[in-house]
């Protein structure tokens, strides 16, 4: 276990069940030398209690001391102190490593299992054990939550499905049945002054539950839902697959958690559970759902649609009518037409002035309609204009007659050309939609893995550059990553500052962008990435959270009156109200804060790793003896010999010429 070698011996670790008799007698003497140096070291905090400030830290790193360690408790006690102690964890598990933070019991029980006395190597255990704890808990709200997504995604298939199966058939989705209609009678006399009765017979009345507008959205969501219907199952597993693999992270990371005091074999479990948390995402990402809509399911829809919308308006029985009257007008060659007129309004005479039936009061307009257009009639011919009556209606069915024909405007043919060319719009609409659809499951899916990654690892830097300031391992890391995670960020900021955003807007998602920046300028002027003090790093740190609480201030009021005093507000309200599943936000943001503090640890671990590996191949190269690896340690013969003294005088000459080099071109 390289990374939990003690700073201050160069005695491996190994378990106390290990050791000998002898090494136990001497150990006793150790402990209690151990755990009085411990209190001592506990106690040696560097902040100024004068002010407010220090001396709120003061009292946080004070209160550190009373987390037992737990190393030999029983399982219900463990549980029960780590739930009673879940602040002091959560607290911790935000300090940085140059000040003490591990408790008197903890540091009691790592040296006599381990010989553990460095106060470096005691932060760095202590730490993860409440990073852990902390990361434990955030990942099972996680993984609660993407179960919730998945349940609400297997209902939205159910409720798919079942839209799917609806008919599209107009008449019966609109439930349309024909209905007789009551006869007309109408009285009247004849030429003998007899009362007599005529019955106009109603043809029969289409009548539908469905108005057309409402059959019209409910195509739209069959159409949609036959559609994507395909895809949306593998949308439901693929959710399902996201929440197993939530809880499976969980497995690792409570064993992480057990064994917190055994370094190497819980660095392992954390690297297990990151690959859990972040390679399923990238994986599910590139399954082609889209590659599983079937787009012709909309095809079948919509030539229902088409028979309907026929069918609902009648449009051609309507207008054969008016071309077939416009023919007998246009058609008629005598030069009398008042025998015509005459012989149409003896009829319309016959019928009363309105119908006192309340039954038939609705035909009274028509009635009062008809005895007008017979007068008016009657005048044309009394005055001996019929001929111009005649011209006029062949002019006017001249003119209609090609409109309803289809041959000089918008016919039923026409019409029927403008219905099929919005049926395309609509299926334009749909593909448009379900493509949307897949590329924002896509979107959130892999934000939290893309926003937490580099945020993780600079934490992760930052802290392992405190554990070892002598090491430019971690300064390398702080250095390059803002300038990977910047422009990512702000790519995600810039679509919505282009749909939604103002002047105040941008000043602030450029700050939350841009603000990391911070590291690389300060990382610059402290050179980071060269060996430093403890006070050096102290210094570092300081200027560091002043900056980074500054600028991330600025952002969120900026944020906050765009959202609350701009015209932003209604967009927002309105946004909040239409959102109709706020679970999967919330899931979205302990993904990303769970799959940061994931990245972090393992940061930490990574780089804690590499500073142990290369410390023990310097050791190699200079000794020819690997340190900390007893069950490969072998006698050198000669060949093994030279292979040594090769590669340390290869290393010796390049890194003397690069140095050299590197000098001189500055």
């Amino acid at each position: 276990m390289p990374a939990a070698a003690s700073q201050g011996s160069d005695e491996p670790i190994r378990p106390a069940a290990q050791r000998s008799a002898a090494t136990d007698g001497v150990s006793r003497q150790d402990s209690a030398a151990g755990t009085q140096l411990s209190r001592n070291q506990s106690m040696q905090v560097s902040y100024d209690e004068t002010t407010l400030i220090g001396g709120c830290r003061v009292r946080v790193l004070r209160s550190f001391a009373s987390i037992p360690s737990d190393i030999h408790s029983n399982v219900l006690l463990t549980v029960w102190n780590y739930i009673r102690f879940l602040h002091l964890h959560v607290l911790r598990s935000m300090q940085n490593l140059l000040h003490p933070i591990a408790s008197q019991a903890e540091r009691a029980d790592l040296f006599n299992a381990f010989r553990i006395r460095s106060t470096g190597t005691l932060n760095l255990l202590t730490w993860r054990r409440s990073a852990l704890y902390v990361c434990f808990w955030v990942a099972f709200g996680s993984a609660l939550l993407a179960a919730a997504v998945a349940r609400t995604s297997q209902d939205n298939l159910y409720i798919m499905q079942q839209q799917a199966l609806l008919p599209s058939n107009g008449t019966l989705l609109r439930n349309c049945r024909m209905e007789e209609q009551d006869p007309i009678y109408v009285f009247g006399k004849d030429s003998a002054g007899n009362t007599t009765s005529v019955a106009f017979d109603q043809p029969e009345k289409r009548v539908c539950d469905l108005s057309f507008f409402d059959y019209q959205e409910q195509i739209l969501l069959i159409a949609t839902a036959r559609t994507a219907l395909p895809a949306k199952q593998i949308d439901s597993i693929l959710d399902l697959v996201l929440a197993l693999f939530a809880w499976l992270a969980l497995v690792p990371t409570l064993m992480a958690l057990l064994r917190w005091p055994r370094y190497g074999l819980s660095l392992k479990l954390v690297g297990a559970a990151w690959v859990l948390t972040f390679i399923t995402p990238f994986l599910i990402s590139i399954t082609p759902v889209r590659m599983f809509v079937d787009w012709e399911a909309m095809d079948v829809v919509f030539k229902d649609f088409l028979i309907e919308f026929r069918t609902h308006f009648q449009t051609a029985e309507k207008e054969q009518a008016l071309v077939s009257l416009c023919g007998l007008i246009t058609d008629y060659e005598g030069t009398h037409p008042y025998e015509l007129v005459t012989n149409v309004c003896d009829v319309v005479d016959r019928f009363p002035l309105q119908f006192d039936d309340g039954v038939l009061d609705q035909f009274n307009s028509d009635l009062e309609t008809l005895h007008t257009t017979c007068k008016s009639a009657r005048e044309f011919v009394g005055a001996e204009q019929d001929q111009e009556f005649l011209l006029q209606a062949k002019g006017i069915c001249a003119q209609v007659t090609p409109y309803l024909s289809g041959e000089g405007g918008a016919g039923s043919a026409e019409l029927m050309i403008a219905v099929t060319s919005m049926i395309d719009n609509m299926k334009g609409a749909i593909e448009l939609s379900i493509g949307l659809a897949h590329a924002v499951m896509s979107f959130q899916i892999m934000v939290p893995a893309a926003i937490s990654l580099a945020p993780g690892l600079i934490r992760g830097a930052m802290t392992a550059k405190t554990l070892v300031p002598q090491s430019s391992i971690p300064g390398m890391f702080i250095l390059i990553l803002p300038w990977l995670y910047c422009p990512l960020v702000w790519c995600m900021y810039n679509i919505v500052f282009q749909l939604l955003g103002n002047l105040i807007m941008l000043m602030g998602l450029l700050l939350l962008a841009y603000g990391p920046m911070t590291y690389f300028v300060l990382g610059v002027h402290f050179n980071v990435t060269k060996p430093m003090t403890d006070h050096k790093m102290k210094q570092v740190l300081t200027w560091m959270n002043y900056y980074i609480v500054m600028y991330t201030a600025v952002a969120y009021l900026c944020i906050v009156y765009w959202l609350f005093f701009t015209d932003a507000r209604k967009l927002i309200e309105e946004a909040i109200k239409e959102f109709k599943n706020p679970q999967l936000a919330l899931a979205i943001l302990f993904s990303i804060i769970s799959k940061y503090l994931y990245t972090t640890l393992m940061g930490v671990d990574f780089m804690v790793h590499e500073i142990a590996e290369q410390r023990r191949w310097e050791t190699y190269l200079e000794t020819g003896v690997m340190p900390l690896a007893e069950s490969r340690r072998q006698l050198l013969g000669d060949e093994a010999r030279k292979g040594v003294k090769l590669l340390m005088e290869e290393r010796t000459s390049r890194l003397d010429e690069l140095a050299r080099v590197v000098n001189y071109s500055s």
